[in-house]
């Protein structure tokens, strides 16, 4: 059997391996939107936050506290893991008071962060409350290129956290997740290098989706051509030994050439079938970045066991996503309309195709911009695209 039969056959077999999960789900993995406040404005910024947000809707520290002891009672705990994000999860004022509570129930945590806020009290904080693992965002390798993204003085920042938890030790993952786009795709190489001089071992690497702020923003959705060149970059890093582990971080399908190669997993959407969020609101939903109007209840009225176990069917059974340019698809089975986060509930279709914008790059198609978006919405139209 040669390398593609290969892989096919394991795409295959992955395909089964998912359509299993979904009709046998179980929760591993909780976000909590701890804030739709942040400290920036930054211009690829999915949940269109911003210093100005209206908090007056979010749950408070009692509420989140009281939600978490009834999850603590309907879950196993120790087998549910709690990511924090936003907004900037460290400008809500009783995070780390709602965390040693929500830790002391027996929660594992982390949380992502644009590392703004972040110095010696707030590492022993984390420290204290049993963070395990972080995230924090690089956008940028020099400091014109990351404040272009998310304002003045936020690279040196984002450095300095990186720098205050890696010599603190204590968690088990370090993550620095990055964003590219059409402005610092050449920078690849160059980031690389610079985080590896930091001595960090986990770089996720992300392109730009059409969600929340950055829609609005010129020149920011890769072309098929630069697409390509990014996963490539990664399979290359990927396939020699490397102090520091490189892996494409955006949820999409990328067709047979590169599942497996730029990540550790194939594709899969498990919004719903092993993901759930809380959102700032107390609206419970597969994950932060799908599509507000799919939420599917909300924790002041009802159980987080009870919307999971009575609302998610349609993160379960995606076949009602078969429609405009999925219709005869025949990567459907496997992709089932993409990731969820990616659903235009405006179009009714996908925003974003990556095996489309693949096969486009493959077959030499000009690479303007034009018929990249998978819901056949011009390109031009919706401009661009967040990152996480």
């Amino acid at each position: 059997m040669n390398g593609d039969l290969k892989q096919r056959f394991r795409l295959w077999a992955w395909r089964h391996f998912v359509d299993h999960e979904a009709r046998n789900p179980r929760l591993s993995y909780l976000f909590w939107e701890a804030t739709l406040g942040c400290n920036m404005a930054c211009r690829h910024c999915g949940s269109d936050c911003h210093r100005s947000s209206d908090l007056s809707d979010e749950l408070t520290g009692d509420e989140v506290v009281r939600t978490f002891r009834q999850i603590a009672g309907d879950f196993n705990p120790r087998k549910l893991f709690i990511a924090v994000t936003g907004g900037e999860p460290l400008v809500r004022p009783d995070l780390f008071d709602v965390m040693a509570e929500v830790a002391g129930m027996g929660f594992p945590w982390g949380m992502v962060t644009n590392g703004w806020s972040v110095d010696e009290k707030v590492v022993e904080q984390s420290r204290r409350t049993g963070m395990r693992t972080l995230v924090v965002s690089l956008d940028g390798v020099t400091r014109e290129s990351h404040d272009w993204l998310r304002g003045k003085g936020s690279f040196e920042r984002a450095v300095r956290a990186i720098e205050l938890y890696r010599d603190a030790g204590f968690l088990t993952d370090l993550q620095v997740t990055s964003t590219y786009h059409r402005r610092n795709i050449h920078e690849l190489e160059d980031m690389f290098q610079f985080l590896r001089e930091m001595g960090v071992r986990d770089w996720r690497v992300v392109s730009v989706f059409p969600n929340g702020r950055a829609v609005r923003q010129d020149d920011f959705m890769l072309r098929p051509t630069e697409l390509q060149r990014l996963l490539d970059f990664i399979r290359d890093k990927r396939s020699r030994p490397q102090p520091m582990v490189v892996s494409y971080g955006d949820e999409g399908y990328l067709g047979c050439d590169h599942e497996r190669r730029v990540r550790d997993f194939y594709y899969a959407c498990f919004a719903g079938v092993r993901i759930a969020s809380i959102l700032a609101n107390g609206d419970v939903s597969g994950c932060p970045n799908i599509p507000r109007t799919l939420a599917q209840g909300n924790v002041r009225e009802e159980s987080l066991k009870s919307v999971w176990e009575n609302r998610f069917q349609p993160y379960r059974d995606r076949s009602w996503m078969q429609k405009g340019i999925c219709v005869g698809c025949n990567d459907f089975a496997i992709c089932k309309g993409n990731s969820m986060h990616l659903w235009d509930t405006q179009t009714d279709g996908p925003k974003l195709c990556h095996a489309r914008m693949l096969r486009e790059a493959r077959e030499g198609v000009a690479g303007d911009g034009a018929d990249m978006v998978g819901s056949g919405i011009d390109a031009e139209e919706t401009r661009t695209a967040s990152g996480g």
